[in-house]
């Protein structure tokens, strides 16, 4: 059991479960809560930026406008490494293993997708990588949580 996981469990005792009413103290709930601020300030940012370069931005405005969605969005990646620092051993081993499967997974069917190119299908957005890989990841995390039961 690593560390921080004991001191957790000290904290449960000690403070007879109190910790656990207080949604703010649970690591999942900070973890949605981030998600959630992220994916919301997100949303507004693909608003705004689709607007604006409906509007006709130019010049070097234009790729800033373009990109402006990426900003809120880098609070994912801080959300799921602060999650996966709070995690067990066992937590922990699940989502890498979900990982692992979510990545390869999306390598093996961009790259598949990518010869099929060659065939003639046509292409696609990159921005549709992510959700082949949130769902192998989503996909993966059923399939280790289920071997670890």
């Amino acid at each position: 059991m690593r560390v921080s996981s004991k001191l957790y469990m000290h904290q449960l005792h000690a403070f007879k479960g109190e910790v656990m009413n207080n949604w703010m103290c649970r690591p999942a709930a900070k973890y949605t809560a981030t998600l959630l601020v992220s994916l919301g300030l997100y949303s507004v940012a693909l608003v705004l930026s689709l607007t604006w370069l409906k509007a006709g931005v130019e010049g070097p405005w234009k790729y800033a406008v373009a990109v402006l969605p990426v900003l809120p969005a880098l609070g994912v990646p801080f959300a799921v490494v602060r999650y996966c620092q709070a995690m067990d051993e066992l937590q922990l081993r699940i989502q890498l293993e979900s990982l692992a499967f979510g990545f390869a997974t999306t390598a093996i069917a961009t790259f598949t997708y990518g010869f099929l190119q060659n065939a003639g299908l046509p292409d696609v957005s990159w921005v549709w990588v992510w959700p082949v890989m949130g769902v192998s990841w989503i996909v993966g995390s059923l399939v280790a949580r289920r071997r670890y039961r």
